[in-house]
């Protein structure tokens, strides 16, 4: 047996570091924790490897014990981290330690009983509750919706204690999950287009390819997952299902439920507690299916054979900070290790996975109309250039919504910036309420109390009642948001119900389900909300969508925002016209003739994405060309800008073209100056060389907090 272990410490290090195991200790496996003391603590570190000899002799320290006796982490997963860490220049203790939930890093032993299902005792039809309400409404979702896993009672906001008042009734019964994935089949047929999708992939579910499911929105992209998802399990292996947001996996959850009975939800909502079970079931196998956000790429499955990454174009499978990953890039990454197929779907994919379709890397399958007789919405700009506006509203769009109400059917306003104005100023001296602590303006709320906020610090103040610089009472705000337009709706349409769908109105995802829930019982209505109302939800019954303030998106300094921009109106518009009644989009706007624009009005997502290669290609940016952008904060400005201009020189002789260092677009976050440059190649290969020389630089964090972001998702 090897008495030297190889263990990566989940602590911001680079290099990994031997061990010694004492006789008689429980030998530790590749994959699997050890509890070992490093400096003046100690730590739960993953074993790489075991050797007889080590470089460093006599020095080695002994484990403190073995935790586990398999291993936790397949070796997939193993070969992954070092995958990332090289890639993303990242240390290889910092990606385990983003890999491994809290309560695995702690060493919680993984001793979890095989998860609970809970039904109905159908002999005691229909009880009588009396005054138990809650009793009642829990013994009708089970009714419903029997066996539900003891893990989704929390997400489907049932308390235990009303659970188990029924348990002590005789009125529930529950049973060991046995691992059941029944398939229970659709009302509707498969297209044609569906049908070829399908036949495209399942053939090859024994070898890595990456299938592009190219689907307009309501094509029925998720029917198509279903159908593959159905031929993998019953090949009894395991399958992951990748959503963008949290806010979606209730939905998604409950679709993939109705077909297939067990379903396992990873996220960060969840307690670290509920997060580890699962993800310890995972790893047993027991759970088969599993819908997750972004971490959810890292689960171990023990017999993964399909990855689907659903709305792959979404800037949310990007982490925004520390180990700045991308869920999708890993998602086929992990596919291709384990030589499994990945789908990646979306009515708007992104630039970069057209281009591997353009390259041959990528099949694709497209779903270019939707099932039965619904149609896809019409698109239309509204010039308002000269047009008083009320409430940020032209009269033509305000009778457009008047015409959709008295037909009774719902409208859909798309406004990106919650709050109730961008800004106020003064009208005789021209002061802005700027927040003391960040270079931005603040917003002004009115809901529930009328403050200022700044969007970045989260900083408040009040509204001043004369201006602060010349005393002036002409204080006015600036710009509108979600709380105005719902103001103006509100009184424009007396009598039509309205509801703001925004992080503010919808703090997390459970309101959001109930509020959408609402929305299905209702026949006429006004929703108002920001990018929130775009994230795949539907809505039967909207047939207009009015997209408000989209001009500056597509105006804007950061290279992938038009991208966005056209994303979030093709999104959202999707939302419209999804049943019989055929829907219509008007996106108002002050530069009508902009380019991307009409492209996209025009000629749809396709033609504006013919113009928007046309315009990257030539000023060399991405995906035809590799770009990282190095980003630096602190509390002295001059200190930002002279690190990353070191680190330029650092890479000068290197194949790479640089940019900067100049000051990020919001320059001053929380008090700290924030400076950003970017190197990019033509040749990835010449990226990656050129951030390995200075991907290990060391500065006093005190002083400079340094990042490299590999395929940023902005230049922000």
């Amino acid at each position: 047996m090897s008495d030297i272990v190889q263990v990566a410490i989940p602590r911001p290090v680079w290099q990994e570091y031997d061990y010694l195991v004492p006789e008689g200790a429980l030998p530790p496996v590749v994959g699997g924790r050890v509890r070992i003391p490093f400096g003046h603590s100690v730590a739960t570190g993953i074993v790489l490897g075991l050797k007889r000899q080590s470089k460093h002799g006599a020095k080695l320290k002994p484990i403190d014990r073995t935790i586990d006796a398999v291993p936790v982490l397949p070796a997939d997963l193993l070969h992954l981290a070092a995958w990332i860490s090289d890639y993303y220049h990242f240390p290889i203790g910092s990606v385990f330690e983003t890999m491994l939930p809290r309560e695995a890093l702690r060493g919680r032993n993984i001793d979890v009983e095989p998860e609970k299902q809970w039904c109905p005792v159908r002999e005691a039809a229909s009880p009588e509750f009396k005054n138990a309400h809650r009793q009642a409404q829990l013994w009708k979702l089970l009714e419903k919706r029997s066996p539900i896993l003891e893990s989704n009672f929390r997400e489907l906001g049932v308390d235990r204690k009303v659970l188990e008042a029924l348990d002590r009734k005789g009125l529930v019964r529950w049973d060991y999950v046995e691992g059941n994935y029944d398939y229970r089949r659709s009302n509707f047929a498969l297209t044609d287009e569906q049908r070829i999708a399908v036949d495209s992939i399942v053939p090859n579910l024994d070898d890595f390819g990456v299938h592009v499911l190219d689907g307009v929105t309501g094509s029925g992209k998720t029917e198509v997952y279903i159908q593959v998802i159905r031929h993998v399990l019953n090949r009894g292996k395991q399958v992951l299902v990748l959503v963008p947001e949290i806010s979606l996996t209730p939905q998604t959850a409950e679709t993939f439920r109705s077909r297939f009975g067990n379903v396992a939800v990873l996220h960060s909502m969840k307690t670290n507690i509920q997060r580890f079970n699962v993800w310890s079931r995972i790893g047993s196998g027991e759970h088969r299916l599993v819908i997750g956000t972004r971490s959810a790429v890292f689960a171990p499955f023990h017999n993964l054979g399909l990855v689907v990454v659903d709305e792959e174009h979404d800037t949310s499978y990007k982490q925004a900070e520390s180990l700045r990953y991308s869920a999708r890039d890993l998602a086929v990454v992990r596919a291709n290790l384990l030589r499994i197929p990945c789908i990646l779907g979306s009515a708007t994919l992104s630039m970069e996975t057209l281009h591997n379709v353009s390259r041959g890397r990528y099949s694709v399958s497209k779903l270019s109309h939707r099932p039965g007789t619904a149609q896809m919405p019409t698109f239309n700009v509204l010039d308002i250039r000269g047009h008083q506006l009320n409430g940020g509203m032209s009269p033509i769009l305000v009778s457009k919504i008047r015409q959709h109400l008295a037909a009774d059917a719902q409208v859909l306003i798309l406004i990106n910036r919650r709050g109730y104005a961008r800004s106020v100023n003064c009208s005789d001296c021209g002061w802005i309420a700027t927040c003391t602590s960040c270079d931005v303006k603040l917003t002004l709320h009115e809901v529930p109390v009328s403050q200022l906020i700044c969007h970045y610090c989260e900083g408040k103040t009040p509204v001043p009642e004369s201006c602060p610089d010349c005393e002036s009472d002409r204080v006015r705000s600036v710009g509108v948001a979600t709380q105005q337009i719902e103001e103006t709706i509100r009184n424009t349409f007396q009598d039509v119900p309205v509801y703001r769908v925004d992080s503010d109105a919808a703090s997390t995802s459970n309101k959001l389900e109930r509020l959408f829930k609402e929305l299905h019982t209702q026949q006429r209505c006004i929703l108002v909300g920001t990018q929130m109302l775009a994230k795949g939800h539907h809505f039967p019954n909207v047939t207009l969508v009015a997209v408000i303030g989209a001009d500056a998106g597509f105006l804007s300094p950061d290279f992938r925002a038009p991208e966005r921009t056209a994303q979030l109106i093709v999104q959202v518009a999707g939302r419209a016209g999804r049943a019989e009644r055929r829907g219509e989009v008007w996106i108002q706007s002050h530069d009508p003739f902009n380019p991307n624009m009409r492209a996209l009005v025009e000629e749809g997502y396709s033609g504006f994405v013919r113009r928007e290669q046309q315009t990257r290609e030539a000023a060399s940016m991405p995906p035809v060309t590799h770009l990282a952008v190095l980003r630096a904060e602190g509390t002295n400005a001059v200190e930002q800008e002279e690190f990353l201009e070191d680190r330029l020189n650092d890479v000068k002789n290197m194949h790479v073209e640089t940019l900067g260092p100049v000051p990020s677009p919001i320059a001053r976050v929380s008090s700290r100056w924030r400076y950003h440059a970017a190197l990019i190649a033509r040749n990835r290969r010449h990226l990656h060389e050129a951030l390995k020389t200075i991907e290990r630089v060391s500065v006093p964090r005190s002083k400079v907090r340094w990042s490299i972001d590999v395929d940023p998702a902005d230049m922000a």
